[in-house]
């Protein structure tokens, strides 16, 4: 096929063209420019000559994906992973880790300038994680259904979310943990069971989350089902123990939801202890199957030192506001640079494990609040004492919810501390906390997820005077 070159006019679905990589985008794609116009290119590593195909085009730029790499980059490994480039995890696979960590640092402070117009007066170079790979302590697998009509298990296939690609080993997942799915997998299609479908709301088999505690290297299992039967229970375990001699519980619990989301809506069986303990620093964590905990333990050490950092010295007077407090660890970890703690989040099992865990590490300047952000503001507000000179913001991915945000802004604290899994919400609540008279004083970023686009970035806002 011959390639026009003379304008971007020419650039439609379909198309080949010879592109050279640029540069990286969040999200994992490569940059290329053709006559000016911007092309995002899957699987593209800076230094690569390719001939890709158009996916789609926009009006300010288009979608490729690689047909045949004309001249690798310098930088360009040889993925490790089988499924790398059908799978929408680990999408850096193909770069050494001292070149994810530059993009990574470039784009946490890109991002925040081009999204919200502002740059921190600080930026410190990006933490890397300890671990490079095999660093995950929680994994969630939904299954599917093969091409021969078998039950697999996987995670969706980038933009068909009713597609799952089979997965049976992950090198972000501990070994034991590949094992447990392998096992999974046998005994399932010994058995008979279906897979769920989304479309069709017919089927058995709907999730499994694989959780595990590097501290006592020991693993929880939760099954997730629809309405039905679950057969042979003791032997499910006795094979998983088999496969995963550190399987120390393991839950069968109902989804009877709509959306393809991994929650439990009842019990209905369990073995053993589904809790597990997890150690940051000289404390130690109740972390139960549902409950948010940072998912690379030796990097979230690192993450929370950086925002016990970022209290400041003089932050021992001062209350700590601990926002979407999941199992208290922040806070918890915190509590000796402040005078008290209130936490809020609302997950009530992560609350009940946040006040076990304030009991097990002897802290006794911490109180947890169950319930929605926004509502339950006003409430750690009316606790007595002298306001809240701190508060620490760790949201979910999809960031701020506005009326929470508004109210945590309310409380008119000195000195906000924001942690972040995603650069590009965090850019988007910038805006409104700048608005509200703060401003940006010193960017960490850290690197929770190696292999992976993704980046966590703490900053630290203080109100201007």
């Amino acid at each position: 096929m011959k390639i026009d070159r003379k304008r971007p006019s020419q650039i439609q679905k379909g198309g080949l063209l010879e592109l050279e990589i640029e540069d990286l985008a969040y999200g994992g794609k490569g940059i290329a420019r053709f006559e000016g116009f911007v092309i995002f290119v899957r699987n593209g590593v800076p230094g690569d000559r390719v001939l890709a195909r158009v996916t789609k085009r926009q009006k300010n730029h288009a979608e490729a994906e690689v047909e045949e790499i004309l001249k690798p980059s310098p930088d360009r490994l040889e993925p490790p992973c089988p499924v790398f480039g059908c799978c929408g995890g680990c999408t850096w696979q193909n770069l050494p880790y001292d070149i994810q960590l530059t993009h990574k640092q470039k784009q946490a402070a890109s991002l925040l300038q081009h999204i919200a117009g502002v740059t921190p007066d600080i930026v410190r170079p990006i933490i890397p994680s300890p671990v490079e790979w095999r660093y995950r302590n929680k994994m969630d697998y939904t299954f599917g259904t093969s091409n021969a009509g078998e039950p697999i298990l996987g995670f969706h296939v980038p933009g068909r979310f009713w597609e799952i690609l089979e997965t049976p080993t992950c090198l972000l997942q501990s070994e034991p943990a590949d094992r447990i799915v392998q096992s999974i997998i046998r005994w399932v299609r010994e058995q008979g069971l279906s897979a769920y479908n989304q479309k069709t709301r017919q089927g058995f088999l709907r999730h499994l989350l694989i959780r595990h505690s590097v501290e006592t290297d020991s693993f929880v299992v939760l099954l997730l089902t629809h309405e039905g039967e679950l057969p042979d229970r003791e032997g499910l375990v006795a094979a998983l123990k088999e496969a995963c001699p550190g399987l120390q519980g393991f839950v069968w619990g109902l989804n009877a939801g709509l959306a393809d989301v991994a929650r439990q809506d009842r019990e209905l069986w369990s073995w053993g202890n589904p809790v597990l303990t997890e150690r940051l620093g000289k404390y130690l964590f109740r972390v139960s199957p549902l409950s948010f905990f940072q998912v690379n333990t030796h990097a979230a050490l690192k993450l929370y030192e950086v925002v016990c950092d970022l209290l400041g010295n003089d932050s021992a007077d001062n209350r700590l506001l601990d926002a979407y407090c999941g199992t208290g660890s922040i806070g918890i970890f915190c509590s000796e640079r402040v005078k008290e703690v209130v936490g809020i989040e609302i997950v009530r099992e992560a609350i009940f494990d946040a006040r076990e865990n304030a009991a097990r590490n002897g802290v006794a300047n911490c109180t947890f609040l169950a319930g929605n952000m926004s509502e339950t503001i006003h409430l750690a507000a009316s606790i007595p004492g002298s306001g809240f000179g701190r508060i620490v913001m760790d949201p979910p991915r999809g960031g701020m919810d506005k009326r929470a945000l508004r109210g945590l802004l309310a409380l008119q604290a000195p000195v906000l501390i924001y942690v972040s899994c995603n650069p590009s919400t965090l850019a988007r609540d910038i805006v409104s906390i700048v608005e509200a008279g703060y401003h940006p004083t010193v960017m960490q970023p850290v690197d929770l997820f190696p292999q992976t686009y993704h980046i966590e970035t703490v900053l630290r806002f203080e109100k201007n005077v």
